[in-house]
């Protein structure tokens, strides 16, 4: 569902799941492709050669719906997750920032980061599943800053210019769609999180622009107002926020204190 170009001049796309938790029989399903712009297979593609010809533009696995993904100036590709519900309002935690590592296996379905915020732990198996023989958790590329399950994170951007303080020039912004399938108590907000970035890594998070629901009420009710969907910025240092629920697109400037 989504395209980027990086800077190696390859075409990257983001292709979600069937299912919800199931072992895709199409490996272009819940994973990062990898094209030349004409459409070949480029030749250093891990699967570029493999007789199965649908797994060719195959880069990157086990990334459920990763709506959207970017690339940090030191060149690591960071992507998003949108991981399996049916786990309770509180599992899995919600990966904002998966440091995607070509020729590897992210996860889904068997497996997920369980730490909230920053992690540097091994992922572990999801409840319900049994790990096919050979494969481990272990081998899992974990998230490195996660968020609360079910917040759907979607578009993301990463660094807003000035006049916007420096302290928020590195960070990261993410539109999060909200919940829809929680209890009331645990609703998601609908809003875009700043991630705070430091030496080029995440170390916490915070409401950036929220208020698109009343308090107390999910996300997509009667009482919703809007959900964020993508938030970019330009060189001028505005920020734009599309929104799917009220069709529109809202401008963010720093005005000062």
């Amino acid at each position: 569902r989504t395209v980027h170009f990086g800077s190696d001049g390859k075409m990257y796309v983001a292709v979600g799941s069937t299912c919800n938790a199931c072992a895709e029989t199409d490996p272009r399903r819940a994973a990062i492709l990898r094209f030349n712009p004409d459409g070949s297979i480029p030749s250093d593609n891990p699967f570029k050669n493999d007789a199965n010809t649908l797994k060719r533009p195959l880069w990157a696995w086990g990334l459920r719906n990763s709506v959207d993904f970017l690339w940090t100036p030191g060149g690591q590709m960071w992507a998003d997750h949108n991981g399996s519900d049916g786990m309770g309002d509180n599992l899995p935690p919600e990966e904002i920032v998966i440091p995607v590592q070509g020729n590897a296996w992210h996860g889904w379905p068997y497996c997920y980061t369980a730490t909230l915020g920053v992690n540097n732990a091994p992922e572990v198996l999801a409840p319900g599943q049994t790990l096919p023989g050979g494969l481990s958790c272990n081998d899992a590329v974990p998230a490195a800053f996660t968020d609360l399950a079910h917040s759907a994170p979607l578009g993301m951007q990463l660094g807003v210019a000035a006049p916007f303080p420096a302290a928020y020039q590195d960070d990261l912004f993410v539109a999060f769609h909200g919940s829809w399938n929680t209890t009331l108590a645990n609703a998601r907000d609908c809003k875009v999180q700043r991630i705070r970035i430091e030496g080029g890594q995440p170390v916490g998070s915070e409401s950036l622009v929220n208020g698109f629901r009343a308090p107390g009420e999910a996300c997509g009710g009667a009482n919703t107002f809007g959900r964020p969907a993508d938030v970019i910025a330009n060189s001028a240092g505005e920020m734009f926020i599309s929104d799917d629920y009220a069709d529109a697109i809202y401008r963010l400037i720093y005005i000062g204190q």
